[in-house]
């Protein structure tokens, strides 16, 4: 068995037990069909922040994920944390995808996988409306949801937990200790996900599980001076440009996108912040966006390009910003009736751009090339190995698939005269 802990499930109610019965499976379980897309994708956690400090046993979780890829379960790498969370809490699940060059892969295609297949989840949780029945039946999800990643490789899902307190596990004294619950594990309640872009298998992926808990009490954060801290994108020198004198970084996206934007925020003692509203503001104030913190502190936006005409592509992320350019967005974050002591800006460029990846099935390969910022305009697409084509784009980003077959690749787009060419490796 692929399980988690290979316990016995837990029964709720005779009722709920033998409805669920007369369910059928492909109703109520996710597909077991893998997506197909790049092999060996890095995918890691970015929030919540997992590590030694918050999760309960990191060592002999981590071992026992290290077992599963040695028995060829899981790709390589593959992460396995134990964490905790108040019953009905929400958690902002946002993960970065990398492929096998290191490079974030842009409008990609992510299953989360939501109570997986021997995990012996019970919690009752929901994703955009998706929401898991509490009864695991291996090797079926109980839930899938999928979105595409962003520019920076980022893609993000809030984990809203639905069940009443009176099914949570007992408080643990900390996040690092040992969940509390009977020894027939009747009153045991988690949820697990795992993201996924090819397959168990084919990628280096991350299994998180967050054990609901009944608050002994209610604590208060003290947040006259919060600090906001910018956590997605992650941003450096290698992929943004720092403005001192404006005490933020501005970086490149492809207009016409959408941008996974996540804070996370702290109360005056340095503790999570959980269920604060934080507005983002742009365009001087005149547009708004409001996102509450979730269990772990963290706010998750999806924030839309600006409006007006793209600037040409820049020759790398750290390229000198153009002197006139229109399009941008500058992000400024606050919590109403505070005065931050620290605060992350961001502003954002919007560029024509071209990305592209693989996606394989039974019948072959095809590669997804996404064309951003160039609405109305008609394209000239082509790859080695193929007939050029010409593409009338209908919106702001567009994907056009090609069929080919293994080998490297030369894509070249050409857009207004100006070729965009990159090489990519089909296996």
């Amino acid at each position: 068995m692929k399980g988690m802990h290979m316990m016995k499930k837990r029964n709720r109610t005779l009722a709920i037990f033998m409805a669920s019965l007369l369910v059928t499976l492909t109703s109520s379980y996710g597909s077991l069909a893998a997506l197909g897309g790049p092999r060996d994708s890095v995918i890691t956690l970015q929030t919540p922040l997992l590590d030694a400090s918050n999760t309960w046993d990191a060592k002999g979780n981590q071992q026992m994920a290290d077992s599963w890829v040695a028995k060829d379960w899981f790709g390589s790498g593959l992460v396995y944390q134990v964490s905790f969370a108040p019953v009905g809490s929400t958690i902002n699940l946002t993960y970065n995808v990398k492929g096998a060059d290191g490079k974030p892969l842009a409008f990609t295609k992510v299953n989360l996988r939501i109570n997986k297949g021997y995990s012996e989840s019970a919690a009752i949780v929901e994703v955009d409306g998706v929401k898991t029945n509490g009864q695991d039946r291996p090797p079926f999800d109980q839930a899938n949801v999928i979105h595409l990643t962003d520019a920076f490789g980022n893609v993000t899902f809030a984990l809203k937990n639905l069940d009443d307190e009176s099914v949570a596990e007992v408080e643990p004294e900390s996040y690092t200790s040992k969940p509390i619950f009977s020894d027939d594990k009747l009153d045991r309640l988690h949820a697990q996900m795992l993201p996924e872009v090819n397959s168990e298998q084919g990628d280096h992926s991350v299994i998180t599980e967050f054990h609901y808990y009944k608050p002994k009490s209610v604590v208060e954060i003290p947040a006259t001076n919060p600090t906001i801290k910018l956590i997605t994108p992650a941003l450096n020198d290698s992929n943004s440009i720092l403005n001192a004198g404006r005490s933020l970084r501005q970086a490149y996206a492809p207009w016409g996108s959408d941008l996974v934007v996540v804070y996370k925020v702290t109360g005056d003692n340095g503790k999570a912040l959980a269920n604060k509203v934080l507005t983002l503001k742009s365009d001087g104030g005149n547009s708004t966006l409001q996102a509450t913190t979730d269990a772990f502190g963290y706010a998750a936006f999806t924030v839309k390009s600006a409006q007006s005409t793209p600037i040409p592509s820049p020759k790398s992320p750290v390229s000198a910003l153009p002197s006139k350019s229109k399009s941008f967005s500058t992000l400024v974050p606050e919590i109403s009736g505070t005065t931050a002591a620290s605060v992350d800006g961001l502003e954002i460029h919007y560029h024509r751009g071209v990305s592209t990846t693989v996606e394989k099935t039974d019948k072959g390969s095809t590669l997804q090339i996404a064309v951003t910022g160039a609405t109305g305009k008609t394209v000239t697409v082509g790859v080695t190995g193929a007939k050029s084509s010409k593409v009338k784009i209908d919106s702001g980003v567009q994907v056009i698939p090609v069929k080919v077959s293994p080998g490297t690749k030369t894509v070249t787009v050409t857009i207004d005269g100006k070729k965009y060419t990159s090489k990519i490796n089909v296996k």
